[in-house]
């Protein structure tokens, strides 16, 4: 496993516990994110934070990766995202992220996700 590959799986992690101060960690000061066709562009450790965060009726949220593959400073991952409701209805998002690096940590997220 790559060494961009081990930061991915912290990120992924503290997505899971909704850690959002160990998500953080993960980021570049200037990180940028872009998820296509949703909630649009964010830029900086806190408004990528605040992004991330799920809505009020959400209870849980759940990252699984499926696969990852990286090659120089990018990694690219696909997978799912389990949520679980309030109410006690769940769903499902499927994902494909790509992540861009520097200095070691998460610059550039370009994010394609949708509800299955």
């Amino acid at each position: 496993m790559g060494e961009h590959e081990q930061v991915i799986q912290r990120y992924v992690a503290c997505f899971s516990r909704q850690d959002w101060a160990g998500l953080v960690e993960c980021l570049t000061d200037d990180v940028e994110r872009e998820e296509v066709g949703h909630s649009g562009f964010v830029r900086g450790k806190k408004e990528f934070a605040e992004n991330m965060r799920p809505p009020p009726e959400v209870d849980t949220m759940r990252m699984e990766v499926s696969r990852m593959t990286e090659e120089g400073d990018v990694v690219v991952s696909e997978g799912t995202v389990h949520l679980s409701k309030k109410d006690g209805s769940s769903f499902k998002v499927r994902f494909c992220d790509i992540f861009e690096f520097g200095r070691d940590k998460i610059r550039r997220l370009s994010g394609f996700a949708a509800v299955v």
